[in-house]
């Protein structure tokens, strides 16, 4: 099992397939695993790189408090171990804003960005959040957490039923600390004054029910040549309500941009 090494922090993370590295950040308040469906469909064409962010699956469970710049250097420790160059980069949420650092500070790394849920604006406070995660009975606390991501009613289809139960099957081994400490790190994190310098092909994906959705819009229009898409009758995790539509548009856009390579 592959971990990399931030000052101490073990990261995991998972490699599958050949190719072009393809690097994918999660998202709260799930792991590396949220990209079942995508790492299935496209590590037949790239390396896919899927590292666990602190405080969730097999990477350290930080409690103490840390800087946002210590996340974007734990993916740094992961794609310097691989040897990551000219990769693709996604990121969900989180993983988004991790995602468009990682562009304006480490340009030479990536040569396409696709964002999912996410957006460069400073978010609403998550004081709640970190009360919730620091104070209240773990399981089902996160398993609201998740069903507040879905679009209406997705939770009570057995596709739903099915991703929640995958998702939080580890609840019991997690740390409400250390998921709290995650999100003090992106208190004050505002990217839109820096996100224009991005110069590489940029997709933004949201669900038509998103809370992302107005804030991934504004992002796109200020990212010179960025394209947005949304999808419809999903909302923050579109990836795993309607992971088809997704891997469509993405394989779209990267051929579009010649970063789809073929399989011979």
């Amino acid at each position: 099992m592959p971990f990399s090494d931030n000052k101490g922090v073990k990261v995991y993370y998972e490699v599958v397939g050949e190719g072009p590295p393809f690097v994918m950040l999660h998202a709260n308040p799930c792991d590396h695993r949220m990209w079942m469906y995508q790492i299935s469909h496209f590590s037949r064409y790239f390396r896919v790189i899927a590292p666990d962010m602190r405080g969730y699956g097999r990477t350290d469970k930080v409690e103490d408090r840390y800087s946002f710049d210590d996340l974007v250097a734990d993916v740094i420790s992961v794609c310097e171990q691989e040897g990551v160059k000219n990769g693709v980069l996604a990121g969900a949420s989180m993983g988004s804003k991790i995602a468009f650092k990682l562009g304006v500070d480490y340009p030479e790394l990536f040569q396409a960005q696709v964002h999912v849920g996410g957006n460069s604006f400073r978010g609403t406070s998550y004081d709640g959040r970190i009360v919730g995660y620091e104070n209240e009975e773990l399981p089902p606390y996160r398993a609201n957490h998740l069903k507040e991501l879905f679009a209406p009613g997705f939770s009570e289809t057995e596709h739903g039923r099915y991703l929640s139960r995958v998702i939080l099957e580890d609840s019991n081994n997690l740390s409400g600390k250390a998921i709290g400490s995650l999100f003090h790190t992106f208190d004050d994190i505002d990217l839109a004054s820096q996100v224009s310098a991005l110069d590489l092909p940029v997709l933004i994906v949201n669900g038509a029910h998103d809370n992302s959705l107005t804030g991934g819009k504004k992002t796109a229009g200020i990212i010179p040549g960025a394209q947005h898409e949304t999808i419809p009758n999903t909302g923050h995790l579109c990836i795993l309500e309607d992971p088809k539509t997704f891997d469509q548009l993405t394989e779209h856009f990267l051929r579009k941009h010649n970063l789809f390579p073929e399989i011979t």
